[in-house]
């Protein structure tokens, strides 16, 4: 939770773009691997809105785009899966 609230609190620095960032965020709370049009489709808004909205996360340094190219991209929200990943790795 911590993690949410502090990212939330740099989102709402953003001034008007924040209420999409902010349902962006969300989604990426329960999905933190995401496409553009998935995401569009998933929560509403359109394609342009929710590239914006991963624009400004990135930016703020929450996610990373893993693929590289200009279409088709991924966006992953890496601080959060490294703790959801805390405590998977193989026993030795």
């Amino acid at each position: 939770m911590t993690l949410f609230d502090e990212h939330r609190s740099q989102i709402e620095t953003l001034g008007l773009p924040a209420t999409s960032v902010l349902r962006v965020f969300q989604h990426m709370q329960r999905n933190p691997i995401v496409t553009i049009p998935a995401t569009a489709e998933k929560i509403g808004l359109s394609a342009p809105t929710v590239a914006e909205s991963l624009e400004h996360m990135r930016r703020l340094g929450m996610l990373r785009e893993i693929t590289g190219r200009q279409r088709h991209r991924l966006f992953v929200y890496g601080a959060y899966l490294a703790l959801l990943n805390e405590g998977t790795e193989p026993v030795r």
